[in-house]
C-alpha cells in the first residue's frame, strides 16, 4: 500500500444536536447519555460503558465510539476512531486528507446509528493525531533512539516512560492544547495483536520492529482556539498538518536523532561466512547481540528460549564476538545513523531499504 508519509490517526469529532433539530437522532442516542458506546468494523455494539472522556482513548483503540454528552443546556453526539484503522484494518499507513477521514468517521458513525449523519461541514473538531513513520536499521537502534529521547527537554515539555517496556516516550500528556509522543511500533502492534484488538496482521509486520512512529496531538482547546480566529477545521490541508507535526517536534529533536549502529553489513557478512548460514539466520543472531547491547545480558538471555539464546551465542563467537564483548561494556567502533524529521518512511520499501 503507497500512501502519504504522513497519517491522520485519530479524530474526534462533535455534533451539537437537540431533540428538535434532529429528532430521530437525538431519539436513537439519548438513553446513552453519560456513557461511551464502542461499535466494530461491521457496526455491531462491542460494548458499552459509563465514563466521561472519549479522548481518554488512544489512538490505537480499535473501532469507533460513540457519546452524548452535554452542560445542561447542548447536547452533542461525539464520534472518535482512528480513520486508517477503520479503513484498513490497521494504523501503519493511512490519509492525511482531513476531510475524508472525517467522512470515513461519519460513515461509519452512521452504519453504527443506523442513521444518515449531516456531512463534515456541520461538525467540530476537537482532536487530531498526526503521525509519520521513521525507519531504522533494527529494533536495538529503535530502543536508543527512544533512550535519547527520554532524556530531552524543550519548551516546558517534559518526556516520561510508559511502563510497557519503556517503548513510548510522551510530552505533555495532560494537555489538551498540543502534545506528543514517540514509541517502537513493533512491540505497540504485536501487543493489540495478542489482546485480539486489531482486526488484521500486516503481512510485514516484521518490518515495525524498525520503525519508531512520532504522534503529535492538537486537542480541544487548540480547535476552540481555531474556532475563535475565525477559521474552519475543514481548510486544514496536508501542508499545515505537516507543519503542525514539525512544528512541535523540531524543537525537541532539531535535525534528527543519531543513533549508534554496528557495522552491520560487516557484521551480517562475517556471521554468515564464519558459520555457513543463511542471511535470516545471521539476521536473527545479529538482533540478539543488539538486544544484549541494549537491554543487558541476563534480560536478552530470559526474553527467548534456551536453545535459541544459546545457538546465537555459537554464531557469534564464530564472528569472532567474544563472550567478554556480550557481557561487559566493551565499545565496538559504531558509525552513525540517522532519522530525519524531514525523511517519514511512506511504504514498506522506504523500510527495507533502511535495513
Amino acid at each position: 500500500m503507497g500512501c502519504s508519509p504522513y497519517l491522520i490517526d485519530w479524530l474526534t469529532m462533535r455534533l451539537p444536536i437537540s431533540a428538535q433539530s434532529h429528532p430521530a437522532l437525538y431519539a436513537r442516542v439519548a438513553a446513552f447519555s453519560g456513557h461511551i458506546v464502542s461499535c466494530d468494523s461491521s457496526g455491531e455494539v462491542v460494548w458499552i460503558k459509563r465514563t466521561l472522556d472519549i479522548d481518554a482513548l488512544r489512538s490505537d483503540s480499535p473501532g469507533l465510539y460513540w457519546q452524548l454528552t452535554g452542560d445542561g443546556k447542548t447536547d452533542v453526539l461525539v464520534i472518535g476512531a482512528s480513520p486508517a484503522s477503520l479503513e484498513h484494518g490497521f494504523n501503519v499507513w493511512g490519509s492525511l486528507d482531513i476531510n475524508h477521514c472525517a467522512k470515513v468517521l461519519i460513515d461509519h458513525a452512521s452504519r453504527c446509528l443506523q442513521l444518515l449523519l449531516p456531512d463534515v461541514y456541520h461538525w467540530q473538531c476537537r482532536r487530531i493525531d498526526v503521525t509519520a513513520n521513521y525507519a531504522l536499521p533494527d529494533a536495538a537502534s529503535v530502543k536508543h533512539a527512544l533512550a535519547q529521547l527520554l532524556v530531552s527537554a524543550g519548551a516546558r515539555r517534559r518526556p516520561s516512560s510508559h511502563n510497557r517496556g519503556g517503548d513510548t516516550v510522551y510530552w505533555n500528556p495532560g494537555s489538551d492544547l498540543s502534545k506528543g509522543k514517540a514509541y517502537h511500533k513493533g512491540p505497540q502492534v504485536q501487543h493489540l495483536w495478542k489482546k485480539n484488538k486489531l482486526q488484521t496482521l500486516p503481512e510485514n509486520v516484521g518490518l515495525l520492529d524498525q520503525v519508531i512512529r512520532l504522534e503529535h496531538t492538537r486537542g480541544a482547546k487548540w480547535f476552540r482556539r481555531l474556532e475563535e480566529a475565525g477559521k474552519r477545521w475543514q481548510d486544514l490541508n496536508e501542508e499545515a498538518l505537516i507543519a503542525l507535526h514539525n512544528d512541535f517536534f523540531v524543537p525537541l529533536i532539531a535535525d534528527g536523532i543519531e543513533v549508534k549502529n554496528m557495522e552491520r553489513d560487516h557484521i551480517l557478512k562475517a556471521i554468515m561466512t564464519a558459520n555457513e548460514c543463511s542471511e535470516n539466520q545471521a539476521r536473527a543472531a545479529f538482533s540478539t547481540y543488539r538486544n544484549i547491547r541494549a537491554d543487558g545480558y541476563e534480560v536478552t538471555k530470559d526474553s527467548m528460549s534456551r536453545r535459541t539464546f544459546t545457538h546465537h551465542q555459537t554464531l557469534l563467537r564464530r564472528a569472532g564476538i567474544s563472550d567478554q564483548h556480550l557481557r561487559d561494556a566493551i565499545v565496538i567502533p559504531f558509525p552513525r545513523v540517522r532519522f530525519d524529521l524531514a525523511r517519514p518512511v511512506a511504504n514498506w520499501d522506504d523500510i527495507r531499504r533502511v535495513a
